[in-house]
């Protein structure tokens, strides 16, 4: 992908589109470029968090892990072209907490965790931006989990007709 399509992307998505172009360009110098094809697991729960992604084509599922092995995995979120996942890493390392599978074939850039830290540390300023970012997109992501959870338990306590 062109760097100015990059940078489109990046722009487009919601944590980085506060950001002024001189910000912007430091941010695209720690992206990678990766492929996945349809049914591709990009990381599963439990996986030690080391990136944040963002759609650049494409669709991915985010979805937890059932307790038995049985149990189908529960979609949780569809996430669609621009959209942000994994950015959790930015504030506390751990582990990922949901599976991100690809549904279609998807371009993703992905951020390294470790190289976006410490962008953030030297420009403090972006670091703010994103934060704020983030915040507004993790309570929606949020408030939209709890929307579906509460759907998928409506329908679970709904009697089965004879």
């Amino acid at each position: 992908m062109h760097l100015e399509k990059c940078k489109d992307v990046l722009r487009s998505g919601t944590l980085f589109r506060d950001l002024n172009e001189i910000y912007l360009d430091l941010v695209l110098m720690v992206c990678e470029e990766v492929t996945y094809s349809a049914g591709e697991v990009i990381f599963r729960q439990g996986d030690p968090g080391d990136a944040l992604y963002i759609i650049a084509s494409g669709a991915v599922d985010i979805l937890l892990e059932p307790d038995q092995a049985a149990d189908p995995p529960l979609v949780i979120a569809s996430l669609e072209q621009y959209a942000t996942f994994g950015e959790t890493i930015l504030i506390e390392e751990g582990h990922r907490t949901a599976t991100a599978r690809c549904r279609v074939p998807t371009t993703l850039l992905r951020v390294p965790g470790e190289r976006m830290v410490q962008l953030t540390n030297d420009y403090p300023e972006i670091g703010f931006c994103i934060m704020r970012s983030m915040a507004a997109e993790l309570t929606q992501k949020l408030n939209l989990a709890n929307m579906n959870l509460r759907a998928h338990m409506s329908a679970a306590a709904s009697p089965v007709p004879e």
